[in-house]
């Protein structure tokens, strides 16, 4: 299962909008409001909740500044990861978009897209609407 949201011009340099974004906290405020969101101790990686979903976790797993930050699920039994990627489009812009990759048998694919494909369109909405500071 692969997706990719749609791109999200911001009013923020690339470093300034991979700067919030490299901060896990910052994400909490892009998640849709009925999830339930937690960073995790170590402070590389965060949990979200879904309404009618286990617990998605996201641990962080490699940083390319300014390029991209890449996520990948913290148990061995799920296979999929998240790249948040952050281009420049000018000197004080940016674009942001998301890609979205899963190994899950039929059965969770089917179960789990569309609220995933939610997740990530929400992130991406919640960065157009709410920007970063």
């Amino acid at each position: 299962m692969n997706f990719q949201s749609r791109k999200v011009s911001l009013d923020q340099s690339q470093q300034q909008a991979f700067d919030h974004l490299k901060e896990m906290s910052n994400y909490e405020k892009l998640m849709p409001e009925e999830s339930e969101f937690s960073v995790h101790e170590s402070g590389e990686g965060f949990s979200v909740q879904l309404k009618g979903l286990p617990k998605v976790g996201l641990k962080l797993k490699e940083i390319q500044e300014p390029d991209f930050i890449l996520f990948t699920s913290p148990s061995d039994n799920f296979n999929y990861e998240m790249k948040v990627n952050v281009a420049s489009t000018g000197d004080n812009a940016s674009e942001v978009f998301i890609d979205f990759n899963g190994k899950f048998n039929p059965m969770i694919a089917m179960m789990a897209k569309k609220p995933l494909t939610k997740l990530i369109e929400t992130i991406a909405d919640n960065l157009e609407t709410k920007g970063i500071s």
